[in-house]
């Protein structure tokens, strides 16, 4: 069974489940746009449309996972409750069930007639009606609950499968997207900054803000201009990450470190992408920050990116809005209860040589 199939299946399955409403219905959303995504992959000849397609993929594939983990834990937590109800029902209804199997023991003609006489007997019929009608109506709703739970098995037998084949076949669209880039060769590009005299400046600025300023102070020789401006873009930009907001702009962490970004909580090799038509101002390493990507979407704005594991784009390169940047470091194990260590992508957004809160600018509640 397909990885697209078998996420299908167990969207289906979720949604069957009125009280599984909202995860089925972004489960069944992103099985949608995986099979689209896929679909498109399939479709595409070749060269950036490749890209583009691998890159839909893999964040469709990205988008399932979530929603699928989210269908299945509120699976587990709904058979969890029907199992605690089982059992606090369980002697409720065997007492019951006794109590019918015991007056179908007795006679018919005799269960018509009580020793006080016809009142009684007919005082015994009414609550014998007043019990049996309870009964039915607790057997169906017994039934119905057991319905439920087989589903909710189903669901789970089927998404860890899922889980296994999609993992699988994201990691097949991330190797397929990275030769893609290799294949591709270098886009166009717009600047004339000295590769090498970045390199240098990369390797002996002190701190990210130094390297930011002394690079805001070498402006693009570009006469370009986005078709439409990146200021009205503000309040609906997508995060360059499917992320959970860690620490806002000028938060003090844990530690008490202040930063004048956004630090990003990612899953292990996420795809990052262009959050806007941008030129590529610097791409590579910097001292003491690993990989970073510096973006200029805009006369006089910088995106600084920092903390992704591989990059995909080079100094100079003209990229598209979405286009892949790069993605997060692998798997990280730690001694927290699931083992695995989230990556961190810190986001930092400059108008001028000043940091700006970049928080307005994104569409987003915290959680993507």
């Amino acid at each position: 069974m397909s990885a697209v199939r078998a996420f299908s299946l167990v969207a289906a399955l979720i949604c069957a489940m009125p009280v599984q409403a909202g995860p089925a219905d972004r489960a069944m959303n992103a099985a949608r746009a995986l099979e689209a995504a896929t679909a498109a992959m399939q479709q595409a000849q070749g060269g950036r449309d490749q890209i583009a397609a691998l890159s839909q993929t893999i964040l469709a594939y990205e988008d399932g996972m979530v929603s699928l983990r989210d269908g299945l834990r509120e699976a587990q937590l709904r058979e969890a409750a029907l199992t605690r109800q089982f059992t606090a029902d369980g002697e409720t209804m065997a007492r019951l069930l006794s109590l019918l199997m015991a007056t179908e023991r007795v006679d018919a003609n005799l269960a018509l007639v009580h020793p006080q006489g016809a009142l009684a007997t007919a005082r015994a019929g009414m609550l014998l009606g007043d019990v049996a009608t309870p009964l039915v109506r607790d057997v169906a709703e017994l039934r119905e609950a057991l319905d439920d739970l087989r589903a909710l098995r189903r669901a789970r037998q089927f998404g860890y499968l899922a889980l296994e084949q999609g993992l699988a076949a994201a990691q097949d669209a991330r190797v397929a997207l990275a030769q893609a880039v290799s294949d591709r060769g270098p886009l166009p590009k717009r600047l004339v900054d000295d590769p090498d005299q970045l390199a240098m400046l990369a390797l002996t600025a002190e701190t990210l803000d130094d390297f930011a300023q002394e690079l805001r102070q070498a402006p693009s020789t570009s006469d370009a201009q986005n078709a439409v401006s990146f200021t009205s873009a503000r309040g609906n930009l997508a995060l360059p990450v499917r992320a959970t907001l860690l620490h806002g702009f000028n938060q003090p962490d844990a530690a008490g470190i202040v930063r004048q970004g956004l630090v990003l909580a990612t899953a292990p090799e996420a795809l990052v992408t262009a959050p806007w038509a941008s030129t590529v101002r610097y791409a590579g390493p910097l001292a003491g920050q690993g990989e970073v990507i510096i973006l200029e979407p805009d006369e006089a704005m910088l995106m600084v990116l920092t903390g992704l594991g591989e990059i995909f784009v080079a100094t100079g390169e003209i990229v598209p809005l979405g286009a892949p940047l790069g993605s997060m470091p692998p798997v990280t194990v730690s001694s927290g209860p699931t083992g695995i260590r989230p990556q961190t992508l810190y986001f930092e957004l400059r108008y001028e040589t000043n940091p700006i809160d970049p928080e307005p600018w994104f569409a987003f509640s915290g959680v993507q």
